[in-house]
């Protein structure tokens, strides 16, 4: 994954790291969500490194990875990790929500 600040790169390189036990896609995920919650804490949701972990985290080669995310949370989340997750759902265009429900043929 290529990153336009070498800050943004390491934080996510020693997220990335700590995420073992995931597939290669959720650990990305794991990494790039924690990495914006990070930067969004420290320097605000305006920030340029928040701007560019949700630009990743909302591209193709991701989805998949994302979907994961979120029915491995499952209804494990906080309102802040929801209202994100509605975000990311609003900027994919796809329902990323859990739902457990079986889909009727």
């Amino acid at each position: 994954m290529n990153f336009s600040d070498p800050q943004l790169e390491e934080c996510y390189v020693r997220k990335f790291t700590l995420a073992a036990g995931f597939s290669g896609e959720m650990r990305q995920v794991c990494a790039l969500i924690a990495v914006h919650d990070f930067f969004q804490m420290m320097e605000g949701p305006h920030s340029a490194r928040v701007h560019e972990t949700i630009d990743h985290l909302r591209s193709p080669n991701l989805r998949g990875g994302l979907r994961d995310w979120y029915r491995h949370c499952g209804v494990k989340l906080t309102p802040v990790e929801i209202e994100f997750r509605e975000q990311l759902s609003r900027l994919t265009r796809e329902n990323l929500e859990y739902n457990d429900m079986p889909v009727n043929p």
